[in-house]
């Protein structure tokens, strides 16, 4: 697959066919590193819509042609980034296993959820945002993301249901989209606000999921 307007991309190198791609560390994989981490504070200053491949290979000191060399497009390097914070993200999901409220559990969650949002906000807010749909990988793994917490829920809620410990009600699918895009809205708003504040911001957090899905809880 060439990129547009770029040279074609080399099949081994490129990431056109998903996002993951292993091996041992090498002068390419640093330079990929580089693109990365250019990338990643170039997104601090301005939107992925208006960041251009031409500010990335700036930032880094490549040309063009080294850059489609490694990556296919600009958003090739946000599936990359992205798919680094999903990995540290999935890392926090300890409360989703557990039975019952556990509160001090989906605490500890939410805390470890808001701390990579703060780390992250510029690369997590585009997932958000639905993010340009012209690059599938993108558009894919930002949808698996989106899902893993809510069907992860969903089967906590309908475990928690079977088991009695908490109440029928909505849907349990529905129920978690909304659990989601509550959690989901309220960690990208706390990504913005002094970490001296999130053990205050978590607890209300916290809170108001276990009323959602088990009422009020002592």
């Amino acid at each position: 697959m060439a990129a547009k307007g770029g040279p074609k991309v080399n099949q081994t190198r490129g990431t056109t066919e998903g996002v993951r791609r292993r091996g041992a560390m090498s002068k390419g994989d640093q330079r990929e590193g580089q693109i990365l981490d250019a990338t990643r504070h170039l997104l601090t200053k301005k939107s992925m819509a208006h960041l251009t491949v031409d500010d990335i290979t700036t930032a880094t000191g490549i040309s063009r042609t080294s850059f489609y060399f490694y990556f296919p497009s600009k958003q090739a390097v946000l599936a990359r980034l992205m798919e680094d914070v999903s990995d540290r993200y999935a890392e926090t999901h300890v409360w989703l296993p557990s039975n019952g409220p556990q509160r001090e559990l989906l605490r500890t969650q939410l805390m470890g959820a808001a701390e990579v949002w703060h780390d992250n906000n510029a690369i997590l807010v585009c997932s958000l945002e639905g993010y340009d749909s012209s690059y599938p990988p993108l558009t894919e793994f930002i949808a698996a993301i989106q899902t893993r917490f809510t069907s992860g829920l969903a089967a906590k809620i309908e475990r928690d249901r079977a088991a009695g410990l908490a109440p029928e009600g909505i849907d349990s699918a529905t129920l978690a989209a909304l659990v989601t895009l509550m959690r989901d809205g309220r960690l990208s708003q706390l990504s913005a606000a002094p970490r001296e504040d999130l053990t205050r911001d978590v607890d209300d957090l916290t809170e108001a999921i276990l009323r959602l899905v088990y009422g009020r809880v002592d």
